[in-house]
């Protein structure tokens, strides 16, 4: 990962104290901002790095721990289905939880055969909801079908050739207005913007060029100073691989090319080539963040569509800790009143089972299966 540059170029400063032109304001908040999503990049790298190290050292251990004591009060629920003294309502409850605990355990399975054994407790425990549904295709497969003359199915072949009709239209037209598109010569604007990005592109050659022309560690005979330039010249060529004009401009500084007086002398129209270069890098900075994220929550199954800080991660672990020890912990203790117990099992299922009703009628806030 480019690490930020040691001094960032700013061209208001105490030796730059007359007011900045609109580009070099611009320059200015573009070297900020730059600056600001290298530091987020870093401290993502950081963070996640800790979760990481943490993830594996605490939560992974707590969490199979947590699955084998939900494995046990799903294997036992089941061996207590046909027990005496339950009524209807409580084995239909008793089945509900079975299933949807066997469903998750299978879904978070750690190998094919954990997961093949929830699949069939899910499937024994699934109940007459699921029969339906499995019925559901094959009683459909044996409806007969239209008579062929009837008026609807009549107007239903003809609804099916209008709308292919009107696909084959619509395609058509698509494709001549791609033709259109391809044989018209770009607008001002287009040929404006066409002409501004090859000049920021040259702009970023000129740097590339003065760099390598000073930095070449072939025309160089002392060794220490050979070694010194090899090391630039690598850094450059990655500067200018990536687009990083930044990098590139704090290398002239370092080479001592140009000192910091040079970038608030430069003329408006080379500033806002710069700017250009320095907007694309920012942008590019910034899918880097993203992407960071991203595969933070791919890594971990965290929902990508919410934001999350570096600097939070690990106060979000910590309170999911806290969560997984508490639903261990009552795991533990609703096992131990079930088995010790045999009245437990019927207050329990009646518990849940109001739970349940009361999800019904608030489905926004409904309760853990676990009765947590």
């Amino acid at each position: 990962m480019p690490q930020p540059p040691p001094s960032p170029i700013r061209i208001g400063s105490a030796t730059h104290p007359a007011p900045l032109s609109p580009q070099q304001q611009q320059f200015d908040t573009l070297v900020q901002r730059i600056a600001a999503q290298r530091e987020l990049l870093a401290a993502w790298d950081e963070a996640v790095g800790a979760y990481r190290e943490r993830y594996a050292r605490e939560f992974e251990p707590l969490l199979a721990t947590y699955r084998a004591l939900s494995t046990q009060l799903a294997q036992w629920l089941d061996t207590a289905a046909d027990r005496k003294g339950l009524s209807r309502a409580d084995r239909a409850t008793l089945g509900e939880i079975v299933a949807g605990l066997a469903g998750d355990l299978a879904d978070s399975a750690p190998d094919e055969a954990a997961r093949a054994a929830m699949q069939a407790l899910r499937d024994r425990h699934a109940g007459g909801g699921d029969a339906e549904r499995a019925d559901g295709p094959a009683m459909a497969q044996e409806t007969p079908g239209l008579d062929p003359d009837s008026p609807e199915e009549v107007l239903r072949r003809v609804e099916e050739q209008m709308h292919a009709a009107q696909a084959r239209a619509e395609q058509a037209r698509q494709a001549h207005h791609a033709a259109r598109r391809r044989r018209k010569p770009p607008s001002a604007r287009e040929r404006q913007a066409r002409e501004q990005a090859q000049q920021a592109s040259q702009s970023l050659r000129d740097v590339y060029r003065k760099l390598a022309s000073a930095l070449h560690p072939d025309r160089e005979t002392d060794p220490a100073e050979r070694t010194r330039k090899t090391a630039l010249m690598q850094r450059v060529n990655q500067a200018y691989a990536a687009g990083r004009l930044l990098d590139l401009l704090q290398l002239q500084l370092e080479a001592e090319q140009i000192d910091p007086a040079h970038i608030a002398h430069l003329g408006e129209e080379r500033l806002s080539h710069y700017n250009r270069v320095l907007a694309d890098q920012l942008a590019g900075l910034q899918r880097e963040v993203q992407a960071a994220q991203h595969a933070f929550c791919a890594e971990f199954g965290l929902d990508p569509s919410s934001q999350y800080k570096p600097s939070k991660l690990m106060t979000r672990l910590r309170t999911q800790l806290q969560h997984l020890q508490q639903d261990a912990h009552h795991l533990r203790l609703l096992l131990r009143a079930l088995e010790e117990d045999p009245d437990e099992l019927k207050r329990w299922l009646g518990h849940e089972r109001a739970a349940m009703r009361a999800a019904d009628a608030f489905p926004d806030d409904p309760p853990d299966r676990m009765g947590r």
